[in-house]
């Protein structure tokens, strides 16, 4: 007689089967936070396990080893934020910014966006703490700080100089002349959130006398 499973051994089954299948997500969400808080080599895999309750061991059905799970975290991360940049793709961005006032309002819908966004913020914060001891997050940083936004914003500003909208000059300098002051007023934000009133309005006049001195039409 072939016996069969009883139904609610069946239900434990399925639940306890979704709970596995489902879990990775959950994971890379956990391990950002807590990597964001105690640091990449401060947080254990099983600490990142039990915070969403499974035990350690079942973290490597998902991922070989916590490297692994750190390159997830980044990618997730990235996809997030390409997602909620707005205006479409980062690469069609220089063809979609066609005068100074559509300039202003990409920069503070991105600005509103980076400050709010909540993986943005764990990133930043990973990233500055790790950035000067982890090899994976200096190229990050530097990524994000500079490489990235570097050449979004010289593509912006060259094409709007072929078309005589803005005073000619190197486009990759003018772009590190903009991005400098607002990296360093977000930087303080998340330092100081108290201060982020000010800083707000400090970006602000930097943008418009940015756009006066460099003749933006």
């Amino acid at each position: 007689m072939v016996r069969k499973t009883p139904v609610k051994d069946k239900k434990c089954r399925k639940r306890g089967y979704m709970a596995r299948t489902n879990a990775k997500e959950p994971l890379i969400e956990a391990a950002r936070n807590i990597f964001s808080i105690k640091g990449y080599d401060g947080t254990s895999v099983d600490e990142i396990a039990e915070s969403i309750g499974i035990k350690g061991p079942t973290i490597y059905k998902y991922f070989k080893n916590k490297e692994e799970l750190l390159k997830a975290v980044i990618e997730s991360s990235e996809a997030e934020y390409v997602k909620g940049m707005i205006s479409g793709a980062p690469d069609e961005l220089p063809d979609l910014i066609n005068s100074k006032e559509e300039l202003k309002e990409y920069v503070l819908k991105s600005l509103d966006f980076t400050l709010k966004n909540d993986t943005a913020k764990k990133m930043r914060r990973l990233v500055t703490m790790e950035q000067y001891r982890n090899a994976t997050f200096a190229k990050l940083a530097t990524w994000h700080q500079l490489t990235y936004l570097q050449n979004l914003y010289a593509s912006i500003f060259q094409r709007m100089m072929d078309n005589g909208q803005m005073i000619e000059g190197d486009a990759k300098i003018i772009a590190l002349e903009f991005l400098s002051p607002i990296t360093i007023m977000i930087q303080l934000i998340d330092r100081e959130p108290r201060k982020k009133k000010e800083a707000l309005q400090t970006i602000e006049k930097h943008i418009d006398t940015f756009l006066i001195r460099y003749g933006f039409k």
